[in-house]
């Protein structure tokens, strides 16, 4: 059911904006210059902490079941909104209204969305996908972010890194969401002993823990204007992609229709830029993991210049 999954992964995204906005205040409240081991003794301490780390889970699971009830093509957009969700969410936390300059980039952003998803019109067939082409498909996938991975390694400006690391983050995310379907349409169809013997849920895993790992890399390069939106402009890119090469689910085909898709998914890139760096001039992290990760290195955490 459509709207089922709709409402799944609009809970899934806001889940998730909740439990990074959480993570982001009580790591905020922690000693500067703590340690590692000093700042995971004070997180765990902290009840909204560890409630905030419940939630992770909770917010998967609720992206797990819209792609259970819909098609990949709606559901991957609306869970692209968890950034979206977080500036309110924030600013009920910190007990203060977001600024004007947020809410415009967040009114842009989920208008692209909601406009992406009304171009595109996408039908869900009820066959599954074909499994040559989606083992080919998820090599390519994983070949492309090898490629992006030893291009980055090649680039000294931290910039383009960010960026290209970026992009292999987000074909790794995109291919992780992919895999989650096809586990499902194969469970559906032969049952969880036929899932786990093929490669399908060990495939997902590598794919999000090295779609974790790399985005890391990316958010220790660079601002996170320079990586964050391109890392989902690219997975909704490969999941819109995944959805009607290897799932077959059918959009819509009129040019008017593509042209509104092209200047919706302009916008959204746009929008999640322009949220990026408005929280980067505001010193507030887009991902506790990006905290985190320099704390674990005994770095403070770098606002931009202005």
């Amino acid at each position: 059911m459509i709207w089922l999954a709709v409402v799944f992964a609009l809970a899934s995204a806001a889940t998730t904006a909740v439990s990074t906005s959480t993570q982001h205040l009580a790591t905020g409240k922690a000693p500067s210059g703590t340690g590692a081991t000093g700042l995971m003794r004070f997180l765990v301490r902290r009840p909204e902490w560890l409630l905030a780390l419940a939630l992770g889970p909770v917010g998967f699971t609720f992206h797990v079941l819209a792609l259970d009830n819909g098609p990949i093509a709606i559901v991957q957009p609306i869970a692209i909104m968890g950034i979206v969700f977080a500036v309110p969410i924030r600013a009920a936390l910190a007990r203060t209204w977001p600024a004007r300059a947020e809410l415009g980039a967040v009114a842009v952003t989920a208008l692209a969305i909601a406009v992406l998803l009304l171009a595109s019109d996408v039908r869900q067939t009820a066959s599954g996908p074909d499994p040559f082409t989606l083992l080919v498909a998820s090599c390519a996938c994983g070949m492309a972010a090898l490629a992006a991975l030893v291009i980055a390694g090649a680039l000294t400006r931290p910039v383009p890194r960010a960026f290209v690391l970026g992009c292999a983050s987000g074909v790794l995310f995109g291919l992780m969401a992919v895999l989650i379907e096809a586990c499902q349409l194969h469970r559906d169809e032969h049952g969880w002993v036929g899932l786990a013997a093929t490669w399908l849920p060990y495939a997902l895993v590598a794919a999000g823990l090295g779609g974790i790992s790399v985005n890391q890399l990316a958010y220790r390069s660079a601002r996170l204007s320079a990586s964050m939106p391109v890392l989902n402009v690219v997975n909704c890119l490969l999941t819109l992609g995944f959805a009607h090469v290897v799932f077959r689910e059918v959009p819509a085909h009129t040019p008017g229709s593509a042209l509104t898709s092209l200047a919706a998914l302009l916008a959204m890139a746009w929008g999640l830029w322009r949220l990026a760096r408005l929280e980067e001039l505001a010193g507030v992290p887009v991902a506790d993991d990006d905290v985190l990760g320099r704390r674990h290195l005994g770095q403070p955490h770098r606002t931009a210049r202005v």
